[in-house]
Formats: structure tokens, sequence, C-alpha cells
């Protein structure tokens, strides 16, 4: 059989061919910009819009995506032609000699390499059959870019559709009539999900979960960074960490995005950006400790891997990652001053916030992932900006909600929540069952009569209008406390409190003096968009200076987030209530009047979270010159705990616990960890 290497015809297979096979074994997922490319080919007449313009930063895959779509169109008899606009800087007249040369199968001779007769003969093409035109790398267009929207594209044939790939969308000239706007769709190309991430790694050979999770956390399904790591977990195995740790495989990405800055000054300044999640000129002003000038910061935020969000610029989550691991390893003191900085902007500004009353739960939820809690850092990663909105729960649409509690009763499907934190590589795995996903609503059956005594319903809509997710909270007042008590959920926390302890909640329903948070709730625990909403929704409570109550499912999951975030079990409110067979606690947070100030220093300095009031704990340390935190790390220490072991009682990491211990071997005089167990052992007796 004979085989096609461009025009020639080959009576044997080729080495470029296998590669072309192997390219194509490799493609994995990007369903939804295959189906929506076909609907476009193959129903053009029945569309408005000829311009599919796919845009994402470096190493999305624009342009294998592109060279798929080339395959499904010729696979339907279609002609494609491509032109890389990196090869025709400037030459309008060579895109259409090379346009054309695609189209027609053949050379154009030299007195027919115009313009005009080119563009007459893609027509002519057009008019027998739909054709596709496709423009890469179109961010390297320059002046071409106006050529194209003004005197080639105008005089296209209506049957051609047109594909620009590129590092940004469209904007500019060609969004200032609503003509132009018409003609154009936006296709934005992102990261694959786990799920293509799992078959990407499969189709690599590997089966070990663990693996494919690492793979996922190193590469959240970029990707080039998948082309570039997968291999490597495939050799590796089981060893993948250490073998992403020894052949450092990002380094070449780093470069790549680089390419966008090309001055020394801009890209100090990428570097400073990748330390805070968000920032505006103000702020890396302070962070440089110098004013940055307006138009080097234009230029920074003109980069395709930064965007807009609600109080500022945000680089890619990845790209910062990246970024900053590479800016924490090469100039670590410069990095870790500024990284405190940040610490230090957010603190100041939360506690002025709070003396003037204003909520301070965004401030709060940008500083966390710079405390030293891996837990925070992890669960904080993906908590991005959100199109999703909120919704009050009323009569009108109370019938949504019940069919949104019915769905997912219905659902059968398991969860899987896999993240790590950024800065020590720590990973957190959670599985939820199709029972353990839904437990969270079984303390919600009765929504109709919680909305009649005075219960916070909200419902969560996506940016499309449709329900994703549902808030139920109770607020504690004289109204609603009958409901409390005899709730299965909240009673026992309730029923065990003395008279005087009840009685400090009967307040009147304008001085409440607490929330039950019964759930908060989302159709799909494993996207980062609703999580990161429940993060959000979750700090609008805990700020609100007042005593938040909740009893989550039994799991590990929800132990881990509410301790690591400074709650607190509440000692004799177990109940079984959600598997009749597993207790579950209730979990108090107490940020009424001057304790929100308190709870945030907390949460900077890391003094009290993860520990457990319920009993009190003898305190070894004694009356030596430690920290609260120091006085956490001796209690483990004197007991045999390994620094890995500490990090982990007190979901910190393995640096801090060092840290903390050379600080107390600094106060103390000693010289080991053998001196120091010796004297808080002897300081106690």
């Amino acid at each position: 059989m004979e085989r096609e290497i461009g025009q020639a015809s080959l009576p044997f297979p080729t080495i470029g061919q296998q590669i072309e096979e192997w390219n194509d074994l490799d493609f994995t997922g990007r369903s939804f910009e295959l189906h929506l490319f076909d609907e476009y080919m193959t129903h053009l007449h029945n569309r408005k819009e000829r311009i599919i313009n796919l845009h994402g930063t470096g190493g999305m895959g624009k342009t294998r995506l592109l060279e798929q779509f080339r395959k499904r169109a010729e696979q339907r008899g279609l002609r494609f032609a491509l032109v890389d606009m990196r090869d025709y800087m400037n030459d309008p007249e060579a895109i259409v000699i090379q346009l054309t040369q695609q189209i027609h199968g053949s050379f154009l001779s030299l007195d027919e390499r115009r313009q005009e007769h080119g563009l007459e003969l893609i027509n002519m093409a057009a008019a027998e059959q739909r054709i596709i035109l496709a423009f890469d790398h179109y961010e390297e267009s320059g002046s071409i870019d106006k050529w194209l929207r003004e005197s080639f594209i105008p005089r296209l044939h209506s049957q051609v559709l047109i594909l620009i790939a590129g590092r940004y969308p469209l904007e500019g000239s060609w969004r200032v009539s609503a003509a132009w706007q018409k003609l154009i769709v936006t296709l934005p190309i992102s990261e694959l999900s786990y799920e293509e991430t799992t078959t990407f790694a499969r189709n690599l050979g590997i089966t070990d979960e663990l693996v494919i999770d690492n793979v996922w956390l190193k590469t959240l399904g970029h990707p080039l960074m998948l082309s570039l790591f997968g291999p490597i977990a495939a050799r590796a195995g089981a060893a993948a960490e250490l073998a992403y740790e020894q052949e450092s495989p990002f380094d070449a990405i780093v470069d790549q995005w680089f390419r966008e800055a090309p001055s020394d000054e801009l890209r100090s300044l990428i570097m400073t950006a990748s330390v805070p999640r968000t920032f505006h000129q103000e702020f890396l002003s302070q962070l440089l400790e110098k004013e940055v000038p307006l138009s080097l910061f234009d230029q920074l935020i003109r980069l395709s891997f930064i965007r807009r969000s609600a109080k500022g610029w945000q680089m890619h989550e990845l790209v910062r990652e990246t970024i900053r691991r590479t800016y924490r390893d090469k100039m670590p003191e410069t990095f870790e001053k500024q990284r405190q900085l940040t610490v230090q902007i957010y603190h100041r500004h939360i506690l002025k916030a709070m003396e003037s009353g204003q909520n301070t739960a965004w401030e709060v939820a940008e500083m966390l992932p710079h405390t030293d809690n891996p837990i925070f850092r992890a669960h904080f990663r993906h908590s991005r900006g959100s199109a999703n909105f909120l919704e009050a729960v009323a009569e009108a649409n109370m019938g949504e909600v019940e069919q949104y509690i019915e769905m997912r009763n219905r659902q059968d499907k398991d969860w899987k929540i896999v993240c790590s934190d950024p800065e020590s590589g720590v990973s957190f795995r959670y599985k939820f069952t199709r029972e353990q996903s839904i437990s969270r609503l079984s303390s919600c059956v009765q929504v109709r009569e919680m909305l009649r005594v005075g219960g916070n319903l909200q419902l969560l809509r996506n940016a499309g209008g449709r329900m994703v997710g549902l808030l139920v909270a109770m607020p504690i007042h004289e109204q609603t406390l009958d409901f409390l008590l005899a709730s299965p959920v909240s009673g026992p926390y309730f029923n065990g409190l003395s008279p005087a302890q009840l009685k400090t909640y009967r307040t009147t329903a304008e001085q409440l003096a607490g929330t039950y948070l019964f759930a908060i709730d989302v159709e799909d625990m494993e996207q980062n968009e609703l999580r990161s909403d429940i993060i959000r929704l979750l700090f609008e409570f805990m700020m609100s200076r007042r005593i938040l109550l909740l009893s989550p499912p039994p799991l590990g999951f929800y132990s881990q987030t509410y301790r690591s975030l400074g709650f607190q079990p509440v000692a004799g409110s177990e109940h079984y209530a959600y598997d009749k067979h597993t207790p579950a606690y209730t979990y108090m947070l107490d940020t009424s009047g001057d304790k929100l100030s308190a709870f945030v220093t907390s949460l900077v300095q890391g003094s009290d979270i993860g520990n457990s009031p319920s009993s009190d704990k003898e305190d070894n340390a004694g009356t030596l010159p430690f920290t609260l935190r120091e006085k956490e790390v001796a209690e483990l220490l004197v007991r045999g705990h390994t620094n890995l072991e500490i990090a982990a009682a007190l979901y910190i990491s393995e640096a801090a616990v060092k840290k903390h211990v050379q600080s107390m071997l600094q106060k103390t005089g000693l010289k080991n960890r053998t001196q120091l167990t010796s004297a808080i052992l002897e300081q106690s007796r």
C-alpha cells in the first residue's frame, strides 16, 4: 500500500509516519474541543461564526490539537491548510502562496505568485467544498495581523472556516465592532482533567494509582509538563518522586514562558509576582521595597500567563508554582524575605480592616497559603476565583433545592480528592464512597422546616445559572434552638450544655451569638472550582466574629481540614447520625469579639492550629523560654517522635520542625536533641 508524505506517494513506510502514529496514540482528552470543531466543520452553514480562536499559555498543546483537527477534516474529505506565523513574519504573499499550495496540492508557477490569484484559487476551492485555514502561533503575527483582518479574511468565501491559535485571545481591533464579535467563537485551551491525566499515564504503561496521582500532582494536567514528566514516571515507577527531584524536567518550560519577557527587569518582576497569589502594582512595589514603573507593570500583566482577577492579577497556577520553585531554589534569601513580607502585608491589612468591621475573608484566604502549614497550602492550592454565585432559597426556588438533593442521592459516583503542598511536596489523598459523598446532605433532609424556622439556605449556581451546590446554616437564637436541640446532628452538642451555657444562645435574632453550619455541599468535590467555593463560603462564616459550630461526617478529609483551620472538637458532643455506628463530633471555632484578631494572628504564627482542647495537656516544657509552638514541639519531642511525625501531628512542615528545634537549642544553649530532651524532662519534674 502506498503511503503519502506531503504530496509525494511512497511505496514504503517512513519514520515520520511512525512518529505520527505514536503521537496519535499519545493524544488524550480534548473531547469538548474536538466535538466543537466537528460541529463547525459539518454544520458551518447553520453557524454565523467563521473564526475559532484557540488560545492558552505556552505548552497547552494548541499545535497538537490543530493537528488533530487536520486529521478529522481529512477523514471527511475536506481540505485543510495550516501556516505557522513564526515562519512568515511580515510577508502576506508568502502566506497566500503556502495556503494555496496546501489547498490545491501543487506549487504555483512563478508568474502566478500573486496574492490576488492565490485568493481567487482559495475561494474557487471553497465554492466547491468547505475548506479550513489554520494560523498557528498567532502571537508572532506582527503586522500580518492587520492585513489578515482588513484585507484577507473579509474577502474569503463564506464556506471557509478559520482557526487562529495563539497564547492570547483575539482582542483590540478584532472586537471593536459587533459584526466582528459575531464572527469569532473563543475556545480557551486549559489543562487536562484528572481523568484525562489518568488516561495519559495509563497509555504510558503506568498502572500504579499512587504513581498516577504523583503525575497529576506534579503536572496538574499541563500537557507539556505531562509529556516531560510522564516518561520519567513510567521509568521510575514508585520512585517517581525521587526521579522528579533528580531529573528536574520542568526547568526547560520556565525558559519557554520567559520567552515572552525579553528583559532581565521584567523577568525579575515575574519572579516577585510569583510569591503572592494575587498582586497589583502597589503590592509588588512593597515586596521590592521600591516603586515598580507603570510601563514595566503593564508589560507584566500583558503576558499570556497573567490574568485579571477580582482584586488584582494572578499568574497561571502551574506557571506560578514552577517559577516560584525556581525563584526559591536560585535566590532563597530574597524569596523568603518576600514571602514573609507577603504574610506581614496581609496580616496588617486584616487587623486594620477588622477594626472598622470590614469583611476580611478574602485577605485571610490569600494569606493562608504562605503560612507554615502544609494542609493549608495543599487545600488552598486550588482555591481560585470562581464565577459561581449564591442565591437565597425561598419558596419560589425550594423545588429546585429538593431536586438537587434528590439528584445527589441518585448519583452513583465515588469521589477521589488528590492535593499536595507545592512547598514541601507532602500529598494528601482522600476517597469518598458514594454513600460518604452524600452523607453531609443527610443532615439537610428537613430543608423546608429549616427555612421555616429561620435557617440560612442558599443555592450555588454556575455562570450558566444551573444549581451546583447548596449551603445550609442555622443562626443560633431563641427561635431556632428548639430545632437545633431536636436535630440528630446538632442536638448532642446543645443537649450537653448546662442551663447557663444554653442561655447564652437564647438571644434575639438580631443579637445571635453563633451559627450552626449543617452543610456546604457541591455536586462534585473533584472539581477544583467547586472546592474553592466551599473554602470561600466557609471563610465567610469563620470571619463573622461569632461562634461557628459544625459536625461533619466522620471522615479524615473533614477532621484534618477543620482541625488545621483552628476548629476544636467539643468533648461529649459525639453522635452516630451519619452511619449509625461511627462517632461524629461537633467542632467549634470562636471568633467572637477580640478573639478574631487572636485567631488571625494564630494562623500566621501557627501557634494553636491542630491542638485539641478536649483535655488539658501537661506542659512538659515547664517555664523554659519557649513559644507556644515550641512547647508543642517539645511535648512530642520528649515522647520520642521524629521530625516527620511531629510535623504530621502539628500540621506543619518538617523544615519548620527543624527550625523550632534549632530555636529551642539556641535559647537553652544546648548542643543537640538529646540534651534538649533531657532538659525538658528535668524541667517537668
